[in-house]
């Protein structure tokens, strides 16, 4: 047998984990790199976004604060406006059945305008011509009227068949202006209120 001796040092055998080692922890470090480049911009994402989220609400807390103070002053104008409506509140119901009872028989009103002051305008029909004048004297008689006066008055138009019958007579078309006595009828109403 043969015997060998070697007398060279022994050569040691790179491993393999010498050469995987580096590569380990070159990968780690890129895996972390890489982690945090991504961390970062997500961060900076989410920070633009926060800042989007600010500046809107921002605006808002801004323009709710103006509607704030619009709301706050129409709420004053719609409170005034109460206020105003409760000055010239009385029930035109007791106006109405006042000038109602005072037209004649045959007297009919035709319109009804209230400009919501103290002015009212009626238009009213009646058969004879002397109706027109014992209205108007009614009016001026009653309490709940300051002054009323005639402003027009006009002969109705007749249909044709009218016209041909002679026992027809014409209606007459009365426009009055009434002022009204707001403190008399806000006193009756009370009255019969309270």
């Amino acid at each position: 047998m043969l015997i060998e001796i070697n007398l060279l040092p022994k050569k040691t055998r790179r491993t393999i984990s010498f050469i995987y080692v580096p590569i380990s922890v070159v990968a780690v470090l890129l895996i972390a790199f890489i982690i945090m480049v991504v961390n970062a911009s997500q961060l900076k994402s989410e920070q633009a976004e926060l800042e989007q989220k600010v500046e809107r609400t921002t605006e808002l807390l801004s323009v709710m604060e103006g509607n704030d103070s619009e709301f706050v002053n129409s709420a004053d104008t719609l409170q005034q406006y109460v206020s105003w409506l409760d000055s010239v509140e009385f029930s035109t119901v007791k106006l109405l059945d006042d000038l109602v009872t005072r037209l004649p028989e045959r007297g009919f009103f035709m319109e009804y305008a209230f400009d919501g002051d103290e002015t009212v305008t009626v238009t009213v029909q009646f058969d004879q011509m002397k109706e027109v004048s014992q209205y108007l004297n009614e009016l001026n008689q009653s309490d709940n009227v300051t002054s009323a006066s005639v402003l027009t008055v006009q002969t109705a138009q007749l249909a044709e068949e009218a016209e041909e019958d002679a026992r027809i007579l014409p209606r007459y078309v009365t426009d009055y202006q009434i002022v009204i006595n707001k403190e008399n009828l806000r006193a009756e109403e009370e009255e019969t209120d309270g």
